[in-house]
C-alpha cells in the first residue's frame, strides 16, 4: 500500500484508511491539521467513526459504507468533528480497498468546505 502526500499547492486534504473494523490503519495528507489529533493517538487504537457526530454514526456511516461497496464510491457533504468537538462540512469520498480480490478495508478522502 503506498501512502499519499499532498503537493504543498494542493488544497488540505485527508487521507484515512481503515480495516473492515473501522480501526484506522493509515492517517495521512492533511488529517492533522483537519481534525485535530496526532497520528500517534488515531493508527490502531480509533475507529473512523470518531470523526462523525455520534448521532450520524447509526445511519450515515452503514449508508456510506453501503454505497461504497455496491458502486465502488461515497461521495457527499458531510457533517465530521474534530478532536476539540468543532463540526465542520466536508466532501467525504470513502472508496473500498481490495488486496488480490478481496476487501480488506476502506479509504477516505476528506476536504473541508
Amino acid at each position: 500500500m503506498t501512502s499519499y502526500t499532498p503537493s504543498k499547492d494542493e488544497d488540505p486534504a485527508s487521507v484515512i484508511t481503515c480495516d473492515m473494523t473501522g480501526l484506522v490503519n493509515q492517517y495521512a495528507g492533511g488529517a492533522q491539521k483537519i481534525f485535530q489529533y496526532s497520528p500517534h493517538e488515531v493508527v490502531g487504537k480509533m475507529s473512523v467513526a470518531q470523526f462523525h457526530p455520534a448521532e450520524n454514526v447509526p445511519t450515515l456511516v452503514p449508508r456510506l459504507l453501503k454505497t461504497a461497496v455496491d458502486t465502488g464510491k461515497f461521495q457527499e457533504e458531510v457533517t465530521l468533528v474534530k478532536k476539540d468537538g468543532t463540526r465542520f462540512k466536508a466532501i467525504l469520498t470513502v472508496r473500498p480497498m481490495l488486496r488480490e480480490g478481496k476487501q480488506v478495508g476502506f479509504m477516505g478522502y476528506t476536504r473541508p468546505l
